[in-house]
């Protein structure tokens, strides 16, 4: 009975990751044409809303060893659906009219995400 499981999760795996490299991937990327839009929108200068781009870069440098170390063990599962709750709660925070501050988690969270990917 388990057998037949562990072939079925291992069927889903390539999919899967698939997916969630799609989604990384755009949500990575989406900030880089907004950027005058948010300086605009939050009253911030230009040098401040770059930071929606470099803050997603630096939490997916610094989540990448943490979540390879966490999802080479028996943990893998686990660590994939944390990772993933922490990106839809960070996209949550960048669509809520919340400051300029919130937006900046908000994408660090998300950044988070990808560790996933590499």
């Amino acid at each position: 009975m388990s057998s037949a499981r562990e072939r079925s999760e291992a069927r889903l795996l390539v999919p899967s990751l698939m997916c969630i490299a799609l989604v990384v991937a755009a949500v990575g990327s989406i900030g880089a044409p907004l950027i005058t839009s948010v300086a605009t929108t939050f009253h911030v200068s230009l040098g401040s809303a770059q930071w929606t781009l470099t803050v997603a870069l630096l939490s997916g440098a610094v989540a990448t060893p943490v979540l390879g170390r966490l999802g080479a063990g028996p943990h893998r599962r686990a660590t994939i659906l944390v990772t993933l709750a922490v990106v839809v709660a960070g996209s949550a925070l960048t669509v809520l009219p919340l400051p300029f501050a919130w937006l900046l988690a908000g994408r660090a969270a998300q950044g988070v995400g990808l560790g996933l990917t590499r």
